[in-house]
């Protein structure tokens, strides 16, 4: 038996990259995984892997900028399970690239619909159940770009650090049932939403890494798996950083290193 079995999980953005390999790994612990995705059939082709591999897994076509979709969704998982154990607020896009006096209001606003809007929405609606349990496991998805922001990505840098402040607030008001919220802050992952910017950076950015290499969404996974397990009852309103060592290295760092070597 798996250290989750028992449980019940949402992975929102579950259809694809990082959200797959938490819903693949969740599954293997024993969690039944609801994988939801706006693009269903992305969400059912996760479904039925995870099922062939002889785990739990409910797809689930869901928007999580539509406060009254994510409202329905959260009842019909009470009605399938009746509990919810784990929320993994996972759904994201990267945007596309824009100085700031370009940006327009449709693409800052639809950042913040999806990233911010969408995670309170499935926070609000997954914390009224772990309160009536009195127990709980949140993880938003938070991104290195609320370390420091990226230029030409303002809108993804705000929302980030959005995330940082919903994911504290929250840790707060939510200890007392047992629940946990905590963030990751994942640094450069191969997924389809870095495939662009890796095709001409990649050499450059694994270079920069401590870990020489390139972050894998069962990375995250990874870190996700470890914050949701009932043994890290301790862990709230923390954020952690998953970037192979990124963020802690600057130039100094890399002349004293190649000083040494």
């Amino acid at each position: 038996m798996g250290t989750l079995t028992g449980q019940v999980a949402v992975v929102t953005g579950g259809g694809s990259g990082i959200g797959k390999a938490i819903c693949q790994q969740l599954s293997s612990q024993g969690a039944h995984v609801w994988v939801t995705d706006i693009q269903a059939e992305h969400a059912s082709q996760v479904s039925e892997e995870i099922r062939q591999q002889g785990h739990q897994a409910t797809a689930f076509r869901l928007d999580v900028t539509d406060h009254s979709a994510v409202r329905d969704f959260f009842a019909h998982v009470d009605q399938e399970c009746g509990r919810v154990d784990i929320l993994v607020n996972n759904a994201g896009i990267a945007g596309h690239p824009s100085l700031l006096v370009n940006m327009s209001d449709e693409a800052w606003m639809q950042m913040f619909n999806i990233h911010v809007h969408g995670s309170f929405y499935c926070l609000r609606e997954a914390a009224k159940r772990m309160i009536q349990q009195n127990y709980g496991r949140v993880v938003n998805m938070s991104s290195l770009a609320a370390e420091t922001s990226l230029a030409g990505f303002a809108h993804y840098g705000a929302v980030k650090y959005a995330l940082v402040g919903l994911t504290e607030a929250t840790a707060k008001e939510l200890a007392g049932y047992q629940i946990t919220v905590n963030a990751i802050k994942p640094g450069v992952i191969r997924s389809a939403l870095t495939q662009g910017f890796l095709a001409s950076a990649e050499e450059r950015l694994a270079t920069a890494t401590p870990a020489k290499r390139i972050g894998n969404p069962e990375d995250i996974a990874m870190a996700v798996s470890m914050l949701v397990q009932p043994a890290a009852s301790f862990v709230t309103g923390a954020s952690l950083v998953v970037d192979g060592g990124f963020n802690l290295m600057n130039e100094m760092d890399r002349v004293m290193l190649d000083m040494l070597q």
